[in-house]
């Protein structure tokens, strides 16, 4: 909402005074007074503020009538005031500032009469009601309206809500600069009348909900019978803002993103050659000599074979040709013996069986060995 424009002094009191005419056909013109203590108006502002008039009178009579006398009230606690106060809006806090009140004028004067505020001057009566203890500035200005008859417009907060959607104040104004911004406008006299008119404006519940929503375009006091005359029209209804599609999910830059892996190059691994196999190798002998009990066989550590470039080929094996016949005098050359079971007549033993790789195996020889002739 923008700021309301510099208005002179005549042109606030005529636009005011259009204003109060304007209210008077809704609320009519009678405004309510008050014939009360000191102690007790100051109770009644506190109930007053933000709630309309019938409802804060309720509210006061409710809560004297509740408890046996004000010092049950000033002793109970903030919760208990604020059963009682329910109906009002911010009950919990209206408590809170009656109880703060009724303790102030206890202590001061160890009573409930606090006539001598009517005495004092308006700088001395301000001193003192800075002293209470969770006062407001509305129940401070409305004590001193009513009690001293000074020239000040007394608003709270739903009150200057609504003044500034109506371009009465400026848009910025607090409740002490709206105020002094309207009492220019607004005798002394047509106080009482304003405040009471506005009250009714603001706590409407049908007007209300209105206020909340601030104007796009800079208001001034000429705008005031305009925009009254808009609250009265049925609320427009704003076009429906576009839905945006639903945008991807951000991610958050203060999380680095996850780095990929480098990839190292794996050398490849060089395949040995496979081992050659070796050529057909001859078994042992049976005549290899037999490990003895007691002495172990070495065995022999086989040298490495190196890796040959070319497998080589598997050689036939060859058959074994067949052994001649041994006759005992080939027999008796080779070994000196004669063979056993031979007869004289040379007849020859049974050939030796030999191995696979074509190996010639001696016979065994049985029997005694027939004796050497002597030499002549």
């Amino acid at each position: 909402m923008g700021t309301a424009k510099a208005t002179k002094a005549a042109d606030k009191s005529q636009i005011c005074r259009k204003f109060v005419t304007a209210l008077q056909k809704i609320y009519g013109k009678s405004v309510p007074k008050i014939e009360l203590s000191v102690v007790e108006t100051m109770l009644f502002a506190a109930c007053l503020e933000d709630n309309p008039w019938a409802t804060a009178e309720a509210g006061l009579k409710k809560l004297l009538t509740s408890y046996f006398d004000m010092n049950e009230v000033r002793v109970s606690s903030v919760s208990e005031l604020e059963q009682t106060l329910a109906p009002l809006k911010d009950a919990d806090w209206k408590g809170l500032r009656i109880r703060s009140i009724l303790r102030f004028v206890f202590e001061t004067t160890y009573s409930y009469d606090y006539e001598k505020l009517r005495r004092q001057t308006l700088e001395q009566a301000v001193k003192t009601l800075k002293k209470v203890n969770d006062i407001t500035p509305f129940i401070r200005d409305f004590i001193l309206h009513e009690i001293l008859g000074s020239h000040i417009i007394c608003l709270d907060n739903s009150m200057l809500t609504a003044a500034r959607w109506l371009g009465l104040v400026p848009a910025k104004a607090d409740l002490h600069d709206a105020s002094e911004f309207l009492k220019g406008g607004i005798k002394k006299s047509e106080v009482s009348e304003f405040c009471h008119l506005l009250r009714c404006l603001s706590t409407d519940p049908k007007y209300a909900p209105r206020f909340l929503d601030p104007s796009d375009t800079e208001l001034s006091m000429d705008d005031v019978m305009d925009r009254f005359v808009e609250l009265q029209s049925p609320p427009k209804k704003k076009p429906a803002k576009p839905v945006p599609p639903p945008e991807p999910p951000k991610l958050d830059k203060s999380i680095p993103p996850a780095k990929k892996p480098a990839t190292v190059a794996v050398p490849e691994k060089a395949t040995p050659p496979k081992p050659s196999t070796p050529a057909v190798t001859s078994k042992p002998s049976a005549a290899a000599p037999s490990a003895t009990k007691g002495h172990p066989v070495k065995t022999a550590v086989k040298a490495p074979v190196p890796p040959a470039k070319a497998p080589a080929k598997k050689l036939p094996a060859e058959k074994p040709t067949p052994a001649k016949p041994a006759t005992s005098k080939t027999v008796a050359k080779q070994t000196g013996k004669t063979v056993s079971g031979t007869s004289s007549k040379g007849t020859s033993a049974k050939p030796a069986a030999g191995k696979s790789n074509g190996t010639r195996k001696p016979a065994a020889v049985s029997g005694k060995p027939t004796p050497k002739k002597p030499r002549k």
